[in-house]
């Protein structure tokens, strides 16, 4: 599978670099990232973030004649990792590619649709629309930072909270990131720019589950691979802890659901082969 993947490569785009990983996972060095995405590398001194970026090991890849690969067909199928911030070739896709093989992912937190509508694939992941020419897509994971098995607690809720600053001093490091999510029955998470957010995964990952405030006003749409009944479950169960019988295997039961669930659909790769099986159907 030959992919051309497209993108400005100039900072952090987390959709477009989490599809990105997924994709390279995948399909190695047929896949093509132009302009080559120099923070998803091993080795990138100032990765953005983490989770996801300073992963991929350098290989070879032919980033040569693209124009010319383009106009030939090279490859199997074009994706814009980020149509709202980069449309390079665009004229010389179109004009060569049928629409079902190009793929365009929308993840700013915006309701905005792009002018490309109708020329290619549109992944947009904040869908809060119904029309049914808009494919959802929403974050996702490396599968190497799920942990293998869940950790012991030490606590019921995150030391970690989205809506306090001052405890964002967990963002020092990943390992002391995860780590206070690992030693917590709960981590807190809600809806910020958007509804989606890296933090729902990494607090899976961890062994940890979602405290989703205000999730049923999520629209159907977005996060539509997350497994929200599980999540409403979650934070009920949090709020009645106390009160619990069994407390633990409760839980426990719970939190494996959801982190196989997980791994199943919200994986890089996961995420990746939703994609390619879209536009290659």
């Amino acid at each position: 599978m030959k992919i051309l993947y497209i993108s400005k490569a100039e900072g952090a785009d987390y959709l477009c670099d989490m599809i990105f990983h997924g994709l390279r996972s995948l399909f190695g060095p047929d896949v093509v990232d132009v302009n080559k995405i120099h923070f998803m590398y091993k080795g990138t001194p100032y990765p953005p973030f983490f989770t996801v970026y300073g992963n991929l090991s350098e290989i070879e890849v032919d980033r040569t004649d693209i124009s010319r690969k383009i106009q030939t067909q090279y490859f199997d199928m074009i994706v814009y990792g980020s149509i709202q911030r980069c449309q390079s070739y665009l004229d010389e896709v179109c004009s060569t590619y049928p629409a079902h093989r190009i793929a365009f992912l929308d993840g700013e937190d915006d309701n905005v649709i792009c002018s490309v509508r109708g020329r290619g694939l549109y992944f947009k992941r904040e869908l809060d629309v119904p029309d049914t020419d808009l494919l959802p897509i929403q974050f996702c994971i490396p599968k190497e930072k799920i942990l293998p098995e869940i950790p012991p607690k030490t606590r019921l809720m995150s030391l970690l909270n989205p809506a306090d600053r001052t405890t964002y001093t967990y963002y020092a490091s990943e390992a002391v990131y995860y780590q206070q999510y690992a030693e917590s029955y709960f981590g807190r998470t809600m809806k910020k720019g958007g509804w989606d957010c890296c933090r729902h995964y990494e607090i899976i990952a961890a062994g940890c589950l979602p405290y989703f405030e205000n999730l049923e006003s999520c629209p159907p749409r977005t996060l539509g691979f997350l497994p929200k009944n599980n999540l409403l479950h979650a934070r009920i169960m949090h709020d009645t802890w106390e009160q619990m019988d069994q407390r633990y295997d409760i839980w426990l039961e719970l939190m494996l659901k959801v982190q196989e669930s997980l791994r199943a659909h919200l994986t890089t790769e996961a995420m990746a082969r939703y994609l390619v099986e879209r536009v290659m159907a």
